[in-house]
């Protein structure tokens, strides 16, 4: 049967699939879409077995004998684009990977769309391309990345741009704001405080980290893929630009305030201190977003606290060491 044939339902193809956030999406997406998952297993879960309705791919998108064949084999009515070098302190030390991975291998992606007939790109961007102001950014404000991995964000989006202006395709420009979640494969804050209270030798916990008073907008990893879920499937995106949407869940947390949870949902108190030799050189003191267009366009807000997503977190990193909490 033709992939194109209308009782079948349409094509999803995900970039980084089996990443923190793809994994996530693909069990929202699966039984709506038939998907095809795309990674480079550099980071994340492993990518699941096939089956009726999903199809699995090793490759890198910066590959493009691996791209264009995932997509003559498949032909996507719509790619989500989740693929990238997302890791700050990563793409400063190594900023020309980052940006060929990041720049070039969307491009990639771009190029195979348009000769494959896929009229529909979700990119997820950040909101960290926004300039460093205070109070709720919304999708208006003005653009000013600074680091390497924000400028590489900032500059998928005038890709994605120019795609659908030359193509007449629909694109959606999803800036997230901090994802977390239980099992984040990734080297951030959260993974890096768990690891260090696990090594507590008592109740009290003295607990360095860098900067501490920053501020950010943190949404649950099932609440973003919701979000993304939900754009995937809205009829309400115009074709031939780019529509910007913020997903993020309008209150902001410090660095401090994220560590106290974690350590209190282990059984812990600790005692936090700031240190110069583990702070950014370059770190925004606030990334709040303004989710209102995400609601009255897609009918989507984020609905978990951090507190939940805490507790969620702190369980499954005890379950998967076999180890309960003090508490």
């Amino acid at each position: 049967m033709s992939s194109k044939d209308t009782s079948d339902p349409a094509c999803c193809l995900i970039t980084g699939g089996a990443g923190f956030v793809g994994s996530r999406l693909r069990h929202v997406l699966q039984g709506r879409y038939r998907l095809v998952l795309v990674d480079d297993q550099s980071a994340g879960l492993p990518l699941p077995p096939e089956r009726d309705g999903l199809s699995c791919h090793l490759a890198d998108v910066r590959d493009l004998a691996a791209v264009t064949d995932v997509f003559a084999r498949h032909r996507p009515e719509v790619v989500v684009h989740l693929a990238a070098i997302h890791h700050i302190p990563t793409c400063e030390a190594d900023p020309y990977r980052a940006t060929e991975v990041n720049v070039m291998g969307f491009q990639r992606i771009l190029e195979a769309c348009r000769a494959n007939g896929c009229r529909k790109v979700v990119l997820a961007s950040s909101g960290a391309v926004y300039d460093w102001v205070e109070g709720p950014l919304v999708e208006t404000a003005p653009v000013a990345p600074r680091d390497v991995y924000a400028c590489s964000k900032a500059a998928n989006e005038h890709q994605l741009a120019a795609w659908c202006a030359s193509t007449g395709g629909t694109g959606s420009i999803a800036r997230m704001f901090n994802v977390i979640g239980p099992n984040d494969p990734n080297g951030h804050l959260i993974p890096d405080v768990l690891g260090r209270l696990e090594q507590a030798a008592g109740p009290v916990v003295e607990l360095s980290l860098g900067n501490i008073t920053t501020r950010r907008d943190f949404v649950d990893v099932d609440d973003m893929a919701a979000g993304l879920a939900a754009i995937v499937s809205s009829s309400a995106l115009p074709p031939g630009r780019a529509t910007t949407i913020n997903l993020c869940g309008g209150a902001d947390h410090t660095a401090a305030e994220i560590a106290g949870l974690l350590a209190a949902a282990m059984g812990l108190e600790a005692r936090i201190t700031s240190i110069p030799e583990l702070r950014r050189s370059v770190d925004r003191p606030s990334q709040l977003g303004d989710p209102a267009k995400a609601s009255a366009l897609l009918g989507w807000r984020a609905t978990r606290t951090l507190a939940d997503s805490v507790q969620a977190i702190v369980r499954e990193w005890q379950a998967g060491r076999g180890r309960p909490c003090r508490g």
